[in-house]
């Protein structure tokens, strides 16, 4: 039995009523940052304070003495032990990676450069890479002297096999592959191993959004000879600047710990290293020193943060999912899909846009933006993921058609380790709202056969919609029915529990089911007079049970069996005779809602009948709202409960 007292109640309680009126409309706006990083655990807010009550922030400031020491590591000098912090860092990452070698450095940008450099990168040497990454990888490879050479990505956002297979082909010169996991994005990592191998390519993994991804359960970041993180404010990790190299070849680690700016015998005081002297002393001469050396303070902040990692990776796949699954039911939002060996670490969502004009897509993000949903767009010329945009890495615009094609309507969606449930679900709302309002035609006639204002008998009712079955679901994506339908869904979180059986009477093709089942509720059947609609949903997943029925006679389900009842588009024009309220009441279990959206211009008919079993408390009517959506008429959420 479901009571409002099992819910969160009612909008007003929570300042969330949506008046869709065309006039004076009021909507909802979502209230929090995007742009919230992670806070950092008290452990390393007190370690910090040490740090800076003593000045011990150098990373070498502690004795010869510290790899003496058997793990765990330890030093007789309280105030040498606090310097160890960058030390301890790393020999924790590498626990956490399984990496034999790691390096702090102060940005995942100079992990990429020192990671090239080590690899034996020269001036003039070409480097493949990402066509959809963040400018810092290129600019990594520019800065080490390389030129980089673009690789087409696919509709998952991940490398394109083909056009690698054919960079490499024309350029048989370029020897280094800098592989981006762009916002967590796995691509083909056995594949891209193999042909890297075949072709003597030295492979670099840019895992700055893949920490805590995994490939056929194993961590990202081992198909390459160097893995690069970062630990910028809007990653796994937050510092607010600072990167990490791991690696299993000694040579390449020794050359970045020297090149970070270990000098004389400073390499002695890392933890996560090769133990040859003679290796490092043998590079020592021949290898600049870049200072690119992370802090003690950076190190403080990091170290407590990586017990909770995996923890918050779970928190933010399960934000992910249950955005994803809000926003299936839009026909015209693509959202990829992992490869099937990869686990994903995702903390922001991107999604491609079909169907849309440019035009559009910017409508789309800036009344998102209005609303409080913060996202951009990876192709436009003010976002520095677009390739167009780094002039400073060639001389002529590459040609990369297939990449222009998917980032020209790419989403980018952060997604803050803050919000919760309900803000998850206010934003798949406004996202879709926004949507469906942009793909309403504003020029479109609501029905292109207009509609009929009275029905003889409930077989031309039927007749009616068996035939209207083939373009049912475009008409009302084109006259703005899914901003109603999307609205009743999202409305209905406050009132129902996600395990409650609802019918959806008059489900037809399935549009306010789909709505409903990417809120969460699955526990659906559906009922209709229309077989040729019921033979479309079928297969289609979105409810449990489907039943052939009329609404006026006699149903057949046992009294008090539903949760809830919905109904949108049934209500109107005298389609359902009115006795059919008393089978309703009598399915519906004590306590149980009842939603239904009526015709402002029938209330004398539909709305009358409700009033008169709300008057003598067979009924209770606790929300009445109005939704005007189509140009022809006006209408009305009203929800009931029994």
């Amino acid at each position: 039995m479901v009571y409002l007292s099992d819910v969160k109640y009612l909008w007003s309680m929570k300042s969330q009523i949506i008046s869709l009126q065309q006039e004076q409309q009021s909507v909802i706006k979502f209230n929090k940052n995007f742009k919230t990083p992670n806070p950092i655990p008290e452990a390393g807010i007190k370690q910090v304070i040490k740090l800076m009550q003593k000045g011990r922030l150098y990373r070498y400031n502690f004795s010869d003495n510290f790899t003496n020491f058997p793990q765990p590591y330890e030093l007789n000098n309280e105030d040498e032990e606090l310097a160890t912090e960058v030390a301890k860092l790393e020999y924790e990452f590498s626990l956490y990676t399984k990496h034999k070698y790691v390096v702090a450095v102060n940005s995942c940008g100079s992990a990429i450069f020192l990671a090239l450099k080590a690899s034996g990168v020269n001036v003039g040497d070409k480097i493949l890479t990402n066509a959809f990454t963040f400018t810092a990888v290129p600019s990594s490879i520019v800065h080490a002297g390389g030129v980089p050479i673009y690789v087409e990505c696919n509709s998952e956002y991940i490398i394109d096999l083909e056009d690698l297979k054919r960079k490499i082909e024309v350029h048989p010169d370029a020897k280094f592959f800098v592989l981006s996991h762009m916002r967590g994005h796995i691509s083909d990592l056995d594949a891209i191993k193999k042909i890297c191998a075949q072709a003597g390519i030295c492979l670099i993994e840019d895992c700055a959004h893949s920490l805590g991804a995994k490939w056929n359960e194993n961590l990202v970041g081992h198909h390459g000879e160097i893995a690069c993180f970062s630990t910028q404010s809007y990653k796994m990790l937050n510092s607010g600047e600072g990167g990490l190299i791991a690696t299993n070849n000694a040579e390449f680690a020794a050359y970045c710990i020297l090149a970070a700016g270990s000098y004389e015998k400073l390499y002695k005081k890392h933890l996560a290293r090769p133990y040859d002297d003679n290796l490092f002393e043998k590079l020592k001469p021949h290898i600049p020193n870049f200072s690119l050396r992370m802090s003690n303070l950076t190190a403080a902040v990091l170290r407590p943060q990586i017990k909770f990692l995996d923890n918050k990776i779970s928190q933010d796949r399960s934000r992910y999912n249950q955005l994803v699954q809000i926003l299936s039911s839009v026909r015209n939002i693509y959202i990829p899909s992992p490869l099937e060996k990869v686990k994903r670490a995702p903390d922001s969502l991107q999604f491609n846009l079909l169907g849309l004009t440019s035009e559009q897509v910017d409508r789309f993000v800036q009344q998102t933006k209005e609303r409080g949903v913060l996202m951009q767009i990876f192709g436009r010329d003010d976002n520095s993921r677009y390739y167009k945009n780094w002039q400073y890495s060639f001389t002529e615009t590459p040609s990369l058609e297939k990449t222009e094609s998917i980032i020209s309507s790419a989403c980018d969606l952060r997604l803050s380790s803050s919000f919760n449930v309900d803000d998850i679900n206010l934003i798949g709302y406004i996202i879709k709202d926004s949507l469906y309002k942009i793909l309403r035609e504003d020029d479109y006639q609501d029905y292109r056969n207009g509609l009929t204002d009275y029905f003889e008998n409930i077989e031309e009712v039927k007749s009616k919609y068996d035939t209207w079955v083939s373009f049912y679901d475009q008409e009302h994506y084109d006259n703005g029915w899914t901003v109603l339908l999307n609205h009743v869904a999202y409305t209905l979180i406050s009132y129902l529990k996600k395990d409650a059986l609802i019918l959806d009477i008059g489900c037809g093709t399935g549009l306010l089911g789909r709505e409903l089942n990417s809120y969460g509720f699955k526990n659906l059947q559906g009922l209709d007079i229309s077989q040729n609609s019921l033979d479309r949903l079928r297969d289609q997943g979105i409810y449990k049970a489907l039943h052939l029925e009329k609404l006026g006679e006699t149903l057949s389900f046992t009294d008090n069996k539903f949760d809830a009842l919905v109904s949108t588009g049934v209500f109107t024009r005298n389609q359902v005779p009115l006795e059919s309220f008393e089978e309703l009441i009598r399915i519906l279990k004590p306590g149980g809602i009842f939603a239904v959206v009526l015709r402002v211009e029938d209330d004398e008919f539909y709305y009358k009948q409700i009033k008169s079993y709300c008057d003598i408390n067979i009924w209770k009517e606790v929300l009445k709202t109005k939704i005007t959506v189509l140009k022809s008429c006006n209408h009305e959420l009203v929800i009931l409960q029994k």
